[in-house]
């Protein structure tokens, strides 16, 4: 299993707690993924797992060009592994704020959505979007919200990865009540 994000922060030490020999791909293990060196590096680096996880939470659009360089790698190499982007519930948001965040997790979904399909009709990878509402590792942020465990959370990933190879699962999103 690869992963990308720091096994010492969030949903990636939530998954390193469940998935301990799991290599984590961050700038603490030589991989800026913000630079297309990094996520080439890390889109190479995929053609030796069954699955991905894309879960680090990158800015400037990165998250999804990390995404483009793995599936195209995977593509041209005939690899067709279990690709999972970790997205957030922002993305159906429509305000007036001028935020970047919730473009960048709706491009992101949009992009997982449109190359899932690839996984259903063709002999290409697999690819799951999940979303979240504000997880537990955020509650200083949003002090009035309940959040969701991020535990809890990873207990969702682990159950798309344990779903049978034949399956297809191309989104989930997920929020905890509020009342």
């Amino acid at each position: 299993m690869l992963i990308s994000g720091n096994k010492e922060f969030g949903v990636a030490k939530s998954l390193h707690t469940l998935y301990p020999d799991a290599v984590f791909c961050s700038r603490t293990t030589g991989y800026d993924l913000c630079s297309y060196d990094g996520q080439y590096r890390f889109a190479i680096e995929s053609l030796n797992h069954s699955v991905i996880i894309i879960c680090s939470a990158l800015w400037k659009f990165h998250q999804t060009n990390l995404l483009d360089e793995v599936y195209k790698s995977c593509v041209k190499n005939d690899h067709n592994p279990h690709i999972i982007t970790i997205g957030s519930t922002t993305d159906r948001t429509k305000s007036g704020k001028v935020w970047r965040y919730n473009a960048e997790k709706k491009a992101l979904r949009d992009y997982s959505n449109s190359i899932s399909l690839g996984g259903v009709w063709d002999k290409k990878p697999k690819l799951t979007y999940i979303s979240f509402g504000t997880l537990s590792n955020n509650q200083n942020k949003h002090p009035d919200r309940k959040c969701l465990d991020i535990d809890n959370a990873v207990s969702y990933i682990k159950w798309i990865i344990d779903q049978p190879k034949d399956i297809c699962i191309n989104e989930i999103s997920i929020d905890p009540k509020q009342f």
